[in-house]
């Protein structure tokens, strides 16, 4: 029994321009899976600052308990010297979000954190447009007052 050999030169076209007949998906919320935003939490204080105080006292009894609640984000403690507390987050488009905290007392903390947390890491912007779509429709957004005709159901009756 004989097996079929693509020639030569058909393999090497092929390989040669594979990427053009494979295309890469780009990875977005809801297909196949959630991409969390925030990646990356870096939580900077100074060990002798008056203003980091609360700050220490959130990370002894709560930062254990918050990351073991998000495994999905990374948890950095850093000592920053003779500087004011400050919560740095990292996002996954690339941005990154600064937070400081030297006026924030122990309850205020996790309030921050929480907001940093669930920040998408785009910039806040005015949204013109009431639809974000990848293929814009021509007609536009379907609106019941834009209808000329008015029908109601004791139309269909008769």
């Amino acid at each position: 029994m004989a097996t079929f050999r693509l020639p030569n030169v058909l393999n090497e076209v092929i390989h040669a321009h594979k990427d053009q007949f494979i295309r890469p998906t780009k990875p977005k919320n809801g297909v196949g899976a959630f991409v969390f935003p925030c990646r990356k939490l870096v939580f900077n204080y100074c060990e002798r600052s008056g203003s980091s105080k609360s700050m220490m006292e959130y990370l002894q009894k709560e930062a254990i308990q918050f990351s073991r609640n998000n495994p999905q984000i990374e948890v950095v403690v850093q000592p920053r010297p003779s500087k004011h507390p400050i919560i740095r987050a990292f996002y996954t488009n690339g941005h990154q979000k600064t937070k400081c905290v030297r006026k924030c007392t122990t309850d205020e903390i996790p309030e921050v954190v929480k907001s940093l947390r669930d920040h998408s890491g785009h910039k806040l912007r005015k949204w013109n447009k009431y639809v974000i779509s990848d293929t814009p429709s021509v007609r536009g957004i379907y609106s019941p007052f834009h209808v000329k005709e008015v029908h109601s159901i004791t139309d269909l009756k008769d």
